[in-house]
């Protein structure tokens, strides 16, 4: 069964996403048991090219797509299965052959599967199967810089929300199973005084709630970011920023009762690069104006601290990373690899 509803990918202490605008369904609502299952692939595809665009402005894209979705907001949930089998690609594309008056040109793409959010919620089970992908792309071919530019992409699978508790979930994000934020700018001409800006996101087996009895998962997949900039020899810019995050394993709560997961055999990439393109072939550049931050998190857990009329409680916990984290692109910025961590606000 396919729902639809209003569903914000944005969480406490996690990067914001734009929200997926989605219809309400009664049986959902009228019903504590809800089993999904996705088998196919969504394309969310729009590509824009101009000859002439002495006239226009700007230029915004946006892309998305989402498969197995339940939000009942604050009403209970007694079980939940969603299994997603499939693809999702969401890809954006400007190819600009002269120079245009556009002052700002803005590229969102986003997909989401596997997500959940309720009040109290019983037993939860996703699983991202084998063979499975998220792909969220932007492509831009210009001559020129307009004043602002900005590609932004985001993965989101398995996602479990409540502002009340989760007795017992199971997150399964399988070995052949990827998350791949893609952006790539190419300046053909002399480029501008024009910001780049590129930010990529992955968030993969995600709980955010008040408590949360048991939960047992495992990470086995990849994620990757690629925020790339390609310049003719020549080209001017004013500034370029470029981020890369993956979150894996990723739990918010206050009290938490026992947590089992692990992660391997995957990898977490985030490759910012921006390179000169010459007769004798492409070479990467670094300079002030250049700002690169890259963030790998796998196994991460974040104790809130507690209302004034709760109690805290023992964490059992298991954490076990067997997982690959690389960067490439680190001028001028911050890198944070991150792997089976611990922190507590009390």
């Amino acid at each position: 069964m396919a729902v639809t509803c209003t569903a914000l990918v944005a969480w406490p202490g996690l990067p914001f996403a734009e929200p997926i605008e989605l219809i309400p369904s009664q049986d959902v609502l009228d019903s504590a048991q809800v089993v999904q299952i996705y088998k196919g692939r969504q394309d969310a595809r729009q590509s824009l090219g101009w000859s002439n665009v002495s006239v226009a402005k700007s230029a915004r894209q946006s892309a998305s797509n989402a498969g197995n979705i339940i939000d009942v907001r604050d009403r209970p949930l007694d079980s939940v299965r969603q299994d997603f089998e499939g693809q999702q690609y969401s890809v954006n594309s400007i190819i600009l052959n002269a120079v245009s008056a556009l002052e700002t040109i803005e590229q969102e793409a986003s997909n989401t599967g596997n997500a959940v959010v309720g009040g109290d919620i019983g037993n939860v089970e996703q699983y991202f199967a084998d063979g499975s992908v998220q792909h969220a792309k932007n492509r831009l071919t210009l001559p020129d810089l307009p004043g602002t530019l900005r590609q932004s992409g985001t993965n989101t699978m398995n996602l479990v929300y409540s502002e009340q508790s989760v007795a017992l979930s199971s997150q399964n994000f399988t070995k052949q199973a990827e998350q791949i934020v893609d952006n790539r700018l190419f300046v053909t001409g002399a480029g501008g005084g024009g910001a780049i800006v590129q930010d990529g996101t992955n968030l993969g087996n995600i709980i955010v709630a008040r408590d949360v009895d048991e939960v047992i998962r495992d990470f086995s997949g990849d994620q990757i970011v690629n925020n790339v900039v390609t310049l003719k020899d020549g080209a001017r810019w004013g500034s370029i920023s470029q981020n890369g995050t993956n979150i894996a394993n990723y739990i918010e709560a206050e009290n938490i009762g026992y947590l089992k997961q692990t992660s391997s055999n995957g990898r977490q990439i985030v490759n910012n690069r921006v390179e000169v393109e010459t007769l004798a072939g492409v070479t990467p550049i670094t300079s002030p104006n250049i700002t690169q931050n890259s963030n790998n998190f796998v196994n991460m857990i974040v104790l809130k601290k507690t209302a004034e009329d709760g109690s805290s409680q023992v964490v059992d916990v298991l954490q076990q990373a067997e997982y690959g984290q690389s960067v490439q692109g680190v001028n001028a910025g911050t890198v944070s690899q991150t792997g089976n961590a611990v922190s507590i606000e009390r």
